[in-house]
This record gives structure tokens, C-alpha cells and sequence, in this order.
């Protein structure tokens, strides 16, 4: 498979689908960032709708703004992790098609990983932010994706502990060359491409940094590949109702981590058991 090297220190890998409502405006918040020294690449999955149309006019008109013309890869992990595989660069960014980036995004993460690289110096680095959860018409619905859901990073540090729960969302994700060395591609245990990359990265005793302030807009409009669920409503009935889902997501959490070596059911159930005891004591 041929390289790709980046023109740029930073390579954007968009993977879309049937994005036309809302990939202008993310487009748009990318031509915006305050930091320019980065290469996008555009991979489609076969979309039906003008998706393809909107991104070969976007690249026309910015040489840094690249699509990628190879098979459909059948979903949405398989198309960045494809992505990622073909573009050599020194740091990586996804980006998905329905969101929208704060000008500053990229200008913040890549300071916050000049700072994580100095104090560890050929370590693999993951930074990633907070996101603002907002609707299809970017309104407002939590100022915190983290609080939103109910998550505590603090307990997620160690790979016994990324056990417990999901920890990046990949459109915040910012990782260097050392971190994408140790993702394995094609990942046939993957579940999402964002906590394979962190996964791996954990597991090898890499560098996962967080940005607090939320840096994207994060928008739920009813099609999300995966959505924002309030930790208020994952109650007792919740949980019921969807047990057929959160159990597949469990499980599917579970593969990917015992591909990476992880250890026994029994050891993922521990501490998923010692995530939830810690959230309930620091209310």
C-alpha cells in the first residue's frame, strides 16, 4: 500500500458518509483554525448524497484539502483506521463531517502536546478535550460532554483502568507518530477507531493528556454513528430497556481490550465494578 507523507506537521483525517447537511460548516471551521499548518485528508465510504460534490469543490479551492480515492472500507472505524494506515505525518487529528471545531482547537492541543513531548520525550502522546454537546442547529444542550455523560478521567488513566469505560471521543483526538506505531491496522478486534488508538497507546504506558475546555461542537442530530446520552438518564430502567445494546458495546469494549492483551472477563468486570464505586463516593 503506498505512503502518503504530509506536506505538513499535522494530518486532519475526515472519513464521510452521506454528510451533505452539516460538512460545510465543518469544513468551514477548519479553514478557520488559528493554527494552518495542517494537510486534510477526505476518504468517502460511498456516499449517495452530494457529500463527494461538496469536498472535490472545497478542494479545488484550498490545495490543502486532499480526498483519497480507494474501495469503500463499510463503516465509519474501518474508513479512518484505512485513513491513518495510507497518510504518514507527525501528528494526527480526526475529524468528523457533522461537527463543528472552535478556531482555537488545534492551536491548544498542539501546544498542550509540545509541553506533554518535552516533559516525555519519545513517548507516545494521546491529548484530547472536552466537547460542548449541542443539536442539529448547534444550540446548546450541555456545556460538557464529560459532565454530560458522567465521566471522570481521572479514574481512566491506566489500561486496567480504560477497562472501565471509553475515554476519548475521536474528534478531539490529537495523537503523535508513536502513538499511531503502536495501533495495529487492519484491527479486526476494534470496536471504534478512537479507543483503539488510545487503547494501544495505554497499553504501551503512553502519555493520555486532557484539554478541560471543550474544543468541539459536538452535534447530535439523530444520525450520530455514536451520540451523547446524559448520565441522567442511564438509570436502573434505562440500563433495562437497552441492555441488548450496552451489552453488545460491553462486549465489543471487552474484544478490543482482550486483543490487546488484557486479562480475563473477570478483570474487566472488576474494574468496571471500581469505575462505578469511585464515581458514586466522589458525589
Amino acid at each position: 500500500m503506498e505512503q502518503i507523507a504530509a506536506p505538513t506537521p499535522v494530518a486532519v483525517l475526515m472519513a464521510t458518509y452521506n454528510g451533505e447537511p452539516y460538512l460545510s460548516q465543518q469544513l468551514d471551521s477548519l479553514l478557520s483554525q488559528t493554527y494552518q499548518q495542517w494537510t486534510l485528508y477526505i476518504h468517502d465510504d460511498g456516499s449517495t448524497d452530494k457529500t463527494v460534490e461538496i469536498c472535490q469543490t472545497y478542494a479545488r479551492q484550498h490545495p490543502n484539502i486532499i480526498i483519497l480515492d480507494y474501495e469503500s472500507q463499510g463503516g465509519a472505524m474501518a474508513n479512518f483506521l484505512s485513513l491513518l494506515q495510507r497518510v504518514e505525518a507527525s501528528y494526527y487529528l480526526f475529524c468528523d463531517q457533522d461537527d463543528v471545531w472552535l478556531r482555537e482547537k488545534i492551536a491548544l492541543q498542539m501546544e498542550r502536546m509540545a509541553t506533554e513531548e518535552r516533559e516525555h520525550p519519545g513517548q507516545p502522546i494521546v491529548v484530547y478535550s472536552d466537547l460542548a454537546v449541542v443539536d442539529a442547529d448547534l444550540q446548546e444542550i450541555a456545556p460538557s460532554f464529560l459532565a454530560y455523560q458522567g465521566i471522570r478521567p481521572e479514574f481512566l488513566q491506566t489500561f486496567a483502568e480504560l477497562g472501565a469505560a471509553n475515554l476519548t471521543t475521536g474528534c478531539t483526538m490529537l495523537f503523535n507518530r508513536g502513538a499511531k506505531a503502536l495501533t495495529q491496522i487492519p484491527a479486526p478486534r476494534a470496536a471504534m477507531h478512537d479507543a483503539w488508538v488510545t487503547l494501544s497507546t495505554a497499553r504501551a504506558g503512553g502519555i493520555l493528556a486532557l484539554v478541560h475546555q471543550p474544543l468541539v461542537r459536538y452535534r447530535q442530530h439523530g444520525h450520530n454513528t455514536l451520540g451523547a446520552v446524559s448520565q441522567s438518564r442511564l438509570t436502573p430502567a434505562y440500563r433495562v430497556r437497552h441492555f441488548l445494546s450496552l451489552a453488545q458495546a460491553n462486549l465489543g469494549h471487552y474484544r478490543m481490550l482482550r486483543a490487546l492483551g488484557y486479562g480475563s472477563w473477570l478483570k474487566f468486570m472488576f474494574y468496571k465494578i471500581k469505575y462505578r464505586y469511585r464515581l458514586r463516593s466522589a458525589q
